[in-house]
């Protein structure tokens, strides 16, 4: 079976939250949380949102509640994996409304 991505792609992508036929995902590298609508027999996905914000700090998952985007910043640019540094603790979790 072969799936397609429609208005975009999902490189870098990391927490993902399936909801019916919408999924949300974080693409770490890039900042960026995006929804996409799936077809019925979820082959193909068109994506219908995104934002993208460094304030985001590298996300690696979220959780949806209500019309709320919870998603944990990484910070693996800060002593992880992507960089040198030290992470600042306590880690964030940034709400994003609307997407």
């Amino acid at each position: 079976m072969r799936s397609t991505l429609d208005g975009g792609d999902l490189t870098h992508g990391d927490g993902l939250e399936l909801a019916g036929s919408t999924l949300w995902a974080v693409q770490n590298a890039t900042d960026t949380i995006t929804r996409w609508a799936l077809s019925d027999d979820y082959t193909t996905a068109t994506r219908t949102r995104h934002v993208t914000d460094e304030s985001l700090g590298l996300p690696t998952t979220l959780v949806r509640r209500d019309n709320c985007t919870l998603v944990v910043s990484s910070q693996f640019d800060k002593g992880g994996p992507m960089g040198p540094g030290t992470p600042t603790t306590p880690f964030k979790v940034v709400a994003v409304d609307g997407i």
